[in-house]
């Protein structure tokens, strides 16, 4: 199942849960009416032993009050979990008890999560997501949380970090990203703001319970209803519960074949399931508020009626066919004495020198390592990459063993004194603004001039010190870097953010030309943006016939980067809008304000159905590479508008993706 796929079937579950909620919410709601009814009936002093529907009839305003409130009740509280969650999955791992993980960590420990994590960011093609610890948790365990990678954040157990190798950390993590590519992080979330709600009920009827009278005349009857309402609600969250159970098994099994597809290294994902088993802990988490998330995590964290993961054993069976189940206990106590779970020598300096020395080669695996970044990259690829189209597009939510390493060069290829700035919100601010500051004197002073006429003097001190850094970035690594620093830019306030929005337009505007750079900066940076503070839907239900208008504005873009004359622009946006429109597409046609245009072309091309974006990409590519290669700026460009379209697409890299073969159409 590719990811387009994937996305169809994340939306149809999720129709499908909306359903079913509403079908027990009605359900719930119409038996505590009956409760209440039934209390109102009994209280009426004109007719004492009214029954419940003769009293509805006499009173329907009573009816339809007492409908109102539980439903209002019901549909608040979910709304009030749902718009808190929407400040991301760090509002989770901190109800858990979670503390955040900085670069600036000098636990080791951490600094390696760290690094696995940030390799899986890059090489994902997605925003870093902020990173939390769950630290009085001994079992092994882990959760990825959010609405969208803009706002995801990864937490996992001290157990893990203490009792995992490198290569078992990385399965785990794979899995965790698997979750976020796939779409269960927002179907996830939703699910606890759902439930949430059936929760209250049960939680007034508790309240109820014990403070209602304990007096015969006039307390038997509340104390009937109380315990009515506090059952009721218990028995809606436990088919809500149900029915979460149901689809996180099936979600965790993608997710286990996932992560063994994106570290090509099932021992890895197994070892970590094994020593599971070896733990006297397990995977159990001891928090007060771990059954909120119990869907989330990696492996059962707590005991349930109705189990959210598939059994342990079966996992590793999918894993290792061969592996003898019955022995599992003893096999992982095994794997915990005989393998140390942490070697502090991983972290030398020559370990880092040789993995960056040495180009990734696809299917290949290098020993596992962790390393302080180090001036560098000089593997890393400046020149054209041959593409072809239908494998350009498969890479779209998928990472490959190739991915991962240059990540990993990627990593270490970022300056030091980068991971200084990002981590405090001013400096990562900094960094964003100096990206985008020209290399041409006059055109710098003008948007310095820019600078300090919109914020204060300190920040653009910050600007000015970060200009150096950013600089001597290599081009493929400048968008690698906005995606770092992002963790730190959504701890600024809303007003912030939309204050450097503000910013980075001007400076762009500063020269009265928008160079690709720009543009996708500041494309790149609005989508995130958007999508950490909305918290939308990655994907509509459009069709291609419906962003006619739209495709061509995008195609005419993008012929005209690369193409050295306009008859070669003309038949690259011919190659690509082709696959698209074979009998009636618009002709080509130049644009003026190319950047305004693209910009709100995108903004509609989002809504498009996942299979429509599939086939979108494809022709993206064609035309792109209509001379079978994508320079460095066709990269960023089509690497953004991916984002744009919540596709995320990694690091377009040499040998990974054959030259297109073929006539093309013209």
């Amino acid at each position: 199942m590719d990811f387009y796929s994937r996305q169809v079937e994340a939306r149809r579950q999720t129709r499908w849960l909306v359903v079913a909620f509403i079908i027990a919410m009605i359900v719930v709601v119409g038996v505590l009416d009956l409760v209440l009814l039934t209390l109102l009936s009994a209280a009426h002093r004109e007719q004492p032993g009214i029954a419940p529907l003769d009293y509805v009839t006499s009173n329907p305003a009573a009816a339809f009050f007492c409908t109102l409130v539980v439903v209002a009740v019901i549909g608040f509280a979910s709304l009030f979990k749902s718009v808190q969650l929407r400040e991301g999955g760090g509002v989770v791992a901190r109800s858990l008890g979670a503390v955040r993980v900085g670069r600036d960590t000098a636990d080791l420990k951490r600094k390696r999560l760290h690094n696995v994590i940030e390799e899986m960011a890059i090489a994902s093609g997605v925003p870093m997501p902020e990173i939390y610890v769950l630290e009085q948790e001994n079992g092994i365990n882990a959760f990825a949380a959010g609405h969208s990678p803009a706002n995801a954040a990864v937490t996992v157990t001290q157990g893990a970090l203490d009792r995992l190798s490198r290569d078992e950390l990385q399965g785990v993590i794979a899995h965790e990203f698997s979750h976020v590519l796939n779409g269960d992080m927002r179907l996830n979330v939703q699910l606890m703001g759902w439930l949430f709600g059936l929760f209250v009920v049960a939680l007034i009827g508790r309240t109820l319970l014990r403070y209602a009278p304990r007096s015969r005349k006039g307390g038997a009857g509340l104390l009937g209803a109380a315990l009515a309402v506090m059952v009721l609600g218990y028995v809606g969250l436990m088919c809500g519960r149900l029915l979460q159970a149901a689809v996180s098994r099936q979600r965790e099994r993608l997710a286990d074949a996932s992560g063994v597809q994106f570290t090509r290294n099932p021992d890895g994902l197994k070892g970590a399931l094994v020593k599971i088993a070896g733990v006297p802990e397990g995977s159990r988490i001891v928090s007060a508020d771990a059954e909120q998330a119990a869907h989330m995590l990696f492996a059962p964290g707590v005991s349930r009626l109705f189990a959210t993961h598939p059994p342990l054993a079966e996992r590793i069976r999918a894993l290792d066919p061969h592996f003898d189940v019955r022995k599992l206990p003893e096999t992982g106590a095994k794997a915990l004495s005989l393998v140390p779970a942490f070697d502090a020598s991983e972290m030398r300096d020559a370990v880092i020198s040789r993995a960056a020395a040495q180009p990734a080669v696809a299917g290949s695996r290098t020993a596992p390592v962790d390393d302080e970044p180090a001036a560098g990259g000089s593997d890393l690829v400046e020149g054209p990459v041959a593409a072809q189209p239908q494998k350009v597009s498969a890479q779209v939510g998928f990472v490959d063993t190739v991915h991962i390493e240059q990540a990993k060069a990627l990593r270490i290829a970022l300056p030091e004194s980068l991971r200084e700035f990002v981590e405090s919100t001013g400096h990562a601010r900094a960094v964003v603004l100096a990206l985008l500051l020209s290399r041409e004197s006059s055109v710098r002073e003008r948007q310095l001039v820019l600078l300090g006429k919109g914020m204060p003097a300190a920040q653009l001190d910050d600007v000015r010190a970060a200009a150096p850094l950013t600089e001597s970035l290599a081009p493929l690594l400048r968008l690698p870097a906005l995606l770092q620093v992002f963790p730190a830019l959504r701890r600024l306030p809303i007003g912030e953010r939309q204050a450097l929005a503000s910013l980075t337009d001007k400076m762009i505007r500063a020269d009265a030309r928008i160079d690709v750079f720009e543009f996708c900066l500041a494309q790149l940076l609005t989508t995130l943006l958007r999508d950490e503070i909305e918290a939308r839907a990655p994907h509509g239900t459009l069709t291609l016939k419906d962003v006619t208008t739209e495709v061509q504005v995008l195609f005419v873009v993008l012929s005209s980067f690369g193409a050295p004359a306009e008859t070669d622009a003309r038949r690259a946006y011919e190659a690509g809008m082709h696959t698209l429109y074979p009998m009636d597409r618009p002709p080509y046609a130049t644009l003026e304000q190319w950047p305004r245009r693209l910009a709100e072309a995108l903004q509609r091309l989002e809504k498009l159905h996942p299979f429509g974006k599939k086939a979108l990409i494809e022709a993206m590519v064609t035309t792109i590479a209509h001379d079978d290669l994508l320079n460095v700026a066709e990269a960023e460009l089509l690497r953004t508008v991916c984002a744009a379209l919540h596709c995320p697409l990694p690091p377009i890299l040499p040998g990974v993706i054959p030259p297109h073969s073929g006539p093309l159409p013209t």
